[in-house]
């Protein structure tokens, strides 16, 4: 999910004159709100406007809020449209976004997810919205809001919340709220409520499991009135947790953690756990709190989540300087890279056919490349060579030993790419068309080692997954 703006409670007075205050379940929308006009692309019979009135025959309207940006908005249309199909007419759903016309006109009809999922001819949103979003308190997206055809909110919740069996239940009984939004947030500790105002002396720290509905970003805050330090830290995989809580260790460099290449995972059992990781994404995910007496320095705070993520993980992390393989790119002798064409453009990463951001301000959504028959379906438009370790280090689209820059160049080139970008020997040959040489040495670095309770070093040969380096043994690993 992606972060918006949080929204403070309260009232405020409208464009249209009516007064806004957010909506709870329970609540009725204003008898004005019914009749606003509002801006629509891709209805289905080509208006340009419409209202809620519109559809107040139907049963319920699901509001589903969403951007072009938003991957998981994206991919919660197929099951949204289901649902509207199951229902048997008795359930319209209208998307609702912020930007404008022309952004959604250019998604609809560019959008390698709307035409391979069948919604080309059929999606439609609200555009322009100004209007809608302030009723409803909502701190990410997707967020959907279900009303009925009296105007009463039954439902605030995620897209995946949604289903049959509630809508029908929602439907029959109009006093059922058998969907809830389940978001969880941490603008206090979650064991605040239970203590009285008047208790400041409580501290406590926990590890949870990942948590649908926590979509705030990581926070370290201090109430100076109950004298304590919050820090909260969700929803992030160990090797982040780790990141985070190990920023004044020896070693530490900021982001190392994240690169599959600086990762060495010293686990007793790597091909379960590998497999753990392939068949669930939020495996390894955790929510980390803690409230702290104020009069801690940040360093001790940090020290106790790095103290609690090894007692309850049986995990230990560190950052040391180990001897691994790298690729280093050189420029060739006598040879000089050819500049890019596409100078004027943003720079363009097209892989498999498909680029996320065609290189206009309202373009980051993943649609098919404009390509020739001559053109290859990975490539690098109007990168600067400088930059290009930087895609493969940062990007999952590859498994690859960790690249080093040492060609001392800026200039942007158009660099064409092999169809498999793990492949060391296609890629030295793609490169080599732009004067530039890749090889493989052995270099000195610091790595990001996790290191499990028991783990003994026998000396196998370590071996590079999507997830870092691990000990080979067992079944084949992938590359």
């Amino acid at each position: 999910m992606f972060s918006l703006s949080a929204q403070t409670p309260g009232k405020e007075s409208g464009a249209d004159g009516l007064l806004i205050k957010h909506l709870k379940i329970g609540d009725t929308i204003p008898q004005a709100l019914w009749d606003i006009q509002l801006n629509v692309v891709g209805h289905q019979a080509g208006s340009k406007q419409l209202t809620l009135r519109d559809y107040k025959n139907k049963k319920l309207i699901i509001l589903d809020f969403w951007a072009t940006w938003c991957s998981s908005c994206i991919a919660s249309f197929p099951s949204l449209y289901k649902l509207q199909d199951d229902m048997d007419s008795q359930v319209k759903v209208l998307s609702v976004t912020y930007q404008d016309r022309v952004a959604v006109e250019k998604f609809i009809g560019k959008s390698e997810f709307i035409q391979t999922h069948g919604l080309a001819n059929r999606f439609s949103s609200i555009v322009n919205d100004k209007l809608l979003t302030k009723f409803f308190d909502k701190d990410a997206i997707p967020f959907t809001v279900c009303i009925d055809n009296n105007g009463v909110v039954r439902a605030l919740a995620m897209p995946s919340e949604l289903n049959a069996l509630a809508l029908k239940q929602m439907i029959k009984d109009r006093n059922a709220v058998p969907v809830a939004a389940k978001v969880l947030s941490f603008d206090q500790p979650l064991l605040q409520p239970y203590y009285d105002a008047k208790i400041h002396n409580y501290y406590y720290s926990t590890l949870l499991p990942y948590g649908q509905g926590i979509s705030q970003a990581s926070s370290f805050t201090v109430d100076s009135t109950h004298q304590y330090k919050h820090l909260v830290v969700p929803n992030l995989n160990v090797f982040m947790q780790y990141g985070i809580a190990l920023q004044d260790a020896q070693n530490y460099i900021a982001g190392l953690s994240k690169i599959r290449a600086r990762r060495i995972l010293e686990i007793k059992s790597p091909d379960s756990i590998i497999h753990r990781l392939e068949q669930d994404r939020n495996f390894w995910k955790y929510t980390y709190e803690s409230v702290s007496p104020a009069v801690w320095n940040d360093y001790t705070v940090y020290k106790k989540m790095e103290s609690d993520l090894n007692f309850y993980l049986g995990m230990k992390a560190s950052y040391q300087l180990r001897d691994v393989e790298c690729l280093v790119m050189r420029r060739a002798d006598g040879k000089k890279p050819r500049q890019s064409k596409e100078l004027a453009k943003v720079p363009t990463v097209i892989l498999n056919g498909l680029v996320e951001n065609d290189g206009s301000s309202d373009g980051k959504f993943l649609q098919k490349a404009q390509l020739g028959n001559d053109k290859p379906k990975n490539a690098f438009i109007g990168v600067e060579i400088k930059n290009i370790p930087n895609l493969f280090n940062l990007r999952s689209f590859s498994v690859l030993p960790f690249m080093i820059d040492e060609t001392g160049l800026d200039e942007r080139i158009d660099l064409p790419l092999s169809d498999n970008l793990s492949d060391i020997d296609q890629l030295k040959q793609a490169f080599a068309v732009q004067g530039l040489t890749l090889s493989l040495e052995r270099r000195k670095m610091i790595m990001f080692v996790l290191t499990q309770d028991g783990f003994k070093d026998s000396g196998s040969v370590m071996k590079l997954t999507r997830y870092g380096y691990v000990a080979e043994h067992g079944k084949e690993l992938i590359r």
